[in-house]
């Protein structure tokens, strides 16, 4: 309440004004915003009883220090909340709701930038059920409903105008939560539980790309790239480990220019490519650059040979030559203090998975809450394609671990998420999506470490202490040819040459 008196805006008296009204036109504009019973007269106002003390009485009152409205709480809440449901009740429901089995005729993008969400059509009694039950999954999760309101909004608007009766298209989603006040993560999660969303056909840049780059390459070569393609995505008629769709993009980019040239010479079948043809490609670039074509062309000709699309693989006998960098250990006080200097239970979880145990971030991402036995006081690491490996936990981490699961289940009790570490965006996701690598590698690059680099550095200090192979496989769960270059690396004089991996 400004306490110099000024001019009303309304009336013109001179008091002590809010909002640029005196106190009897503040309540009368209050109270009359919801005109039900007639009480604003024509050309005048109610009587006012105030007098010289009306400045001191309080307008400014609030529940809970929740102000409700722009004159604060109003004293004729009865008559608001009447005058609400009165002009719901007079809504038509939209006339271009969506139906099950109805087609597009122009697959067009729906434009959500011009609805006006104050004024939405009346919901459907499909529509308000499927409304009330992402409330009652809000409140079961134990989120809460005043946080989550940009959600129910968006939610509200999408049912509104296209009803529930068929599934909702991810696309709209995304498209409406990109105004302001919209939220659509969860709600995609919720009708993707439910199954009323339609998921997006699109897939991603990356992957979108590679197909491009596919059909833009030379006719008869076409039909290969995108079985190649296949195969990198484990989408072929036999099942394989998907790569990053970033790296099969990489690949079919890097390919490309090296199958132009090969058909601009003549050659209209990959079946009669030969070793030579690979090697005169490869003659022109040294180094790395010559290791990072040969790699995608040796994963095109033994994908199409897997597919039984060619005879043979012409670049089963290239061999580049080149330097192997052998691991270099961290300087001796590098790490210390590291774990004092980290904040939050999860950052020195990570770090001690890292440096104590050599557990990539990759192998930190997929650890799940199934893997933990602290009974027995073991850590299990799937790897796909790979036998499991099986971590045994010092007292350090033990401790650590026992902290970050009390945390985690105090933070997110309602949480259904798989993994064992996870953030506030994946605790509340239905997807259960893995952690973002960089929830892992930001707080240590800030202090000058990597994850990678304090692998190698307890890697290695381990293979100083033995020469056993079999100690480091079993230990970290290596391979034997990268146990073999740990060791090489530990004892450069007292290694000989492998045979096989030379």
């Amino acid at each position: 309440m400004d306490r110099s008196p000024r001019p009303c805006h309304r009336c013109g008296r001179v008091l002590p004004l809010r909002d640029d009204h005196c106190r009897r036109c503040v309540l009368f504009l209050s109270e009359t915003q919801y005109d039900l019973d007639g009480v604003a007269l024509a050309g005048g106002d109610q009587l006012w009883f105030g007098g010289p003390f009306a400045p001191h009485l309080r307008v400014d009152h609030d529940r809970a220090g929740e102000p409700d409205g722009l004159y604060g709480w109003r004293r004729l809440q009865a008559k608001r909340r009447a005058a609400i449901q009165t002009s719901r009740a007079a809504r038509l429901v939209s006339p271009h709701l969506a139906l099950p089995g109805q087609l597009d005729l122009f697959p067009l993008a729906r434009d959500w930038s011009r609805v006006d969400d104050r004024r939405l059509p009346a919901l459907t009694p499909s529509a308000q059920e499927v409304l009330d039950g992402f409330v009652a999954h809000i409140r079961e999760r134990g989120w809460r409903r005043r946080a989550l309101s940009t959600s129910i909004r968006t939610l509200r608007v999408l049912v509104a105008h296209l009803g529930a009766e068929a599934p909702l298209r991810e696309e709209d989603v995304r498209l409406l939560a990109r105004r302001h006040d919209f939220n659509g993560a969860r709600v995609v999660n919720y009708l993707r539980v439910t199954g009323r969303l339609l998921p997006d056909r699109r897939s991603d840049a990356a992957s979108a790309r590679a197909r491009r780059l596919a059909d833009t390459a030379p006719q008869p070569f076409r039909a290969a790239v995108h079985r190649w393609i296949d195969v990198l995505s484990g989408q072929a008629s036999r099942p394989s480990v998907p790569l990053a769709p970033t790296t099969v993009c990489a690949y079919v980019r890097r390919v490309s220019p090296c199958l132009r040239a090969w058909y601009e010479a003549g050659i209209g079948d990959l079946r009669a490519v030969t070793g030579e043809h690979v090697r005169e490609a490869l003659k022109a670039l040294k180094g790395e650059e010559a290791k990072a074509l040969a790699t995608p062309l040796r994963s095109l000709f033994r994908a199409l040979k897997r597919e039984k699309l060619i005879f043979r693989d012409p670049t089963r006998s290239i061999v580049l030559s080149g330097s192997r960098k052998l691991p270099v250990p961290l300087l001796d006080d590098h790490l210390h203090g590291v774990l004092d200097q980290l904040p939050g239970t999860r950052n020195q979880l990570s770090f001690v998975l890292a440096a104590v145990h050599a557990l990539s971030t990759h192998d930190q991402r997929g650890l799940l809450l199934d893997d933990v036995d602290r009974s027995q006081g073991r850590l299990t690491v799937r790897r796909p394609g790979r036998l499991h490996h099986t971590v045994y936990l010092d007292d350090v981490t033990f401790r650590l671990l026992t902290r970050w699961l009390t945390e985690r289940h105090r933070r997110w009790p309602t949480t259904t998420s798989p993994h064992l570490l996870v953030t506030a965006r994946t605790a509340t996701d239905d997807s259960h999506p893995q952690v973002n690598p960089q929830a892992i590698t930001k707080t240590l690059r800030r202090l000058g470490l990597q994850i990678t680099r304090l692998r190698v550095d307890r890697i290695l200090d381990e293979a100083k202490h033995t020469r056993d192979p079999l100690h480091l496989i079993r230990l970290f769960g290596l391979s034997p040819i990268t146990a073999m270059k740990y060791l090489r690396a530990a004892h450069p004089s007292g290694t000989r040459p492998d045979p096989i991996s030379e």
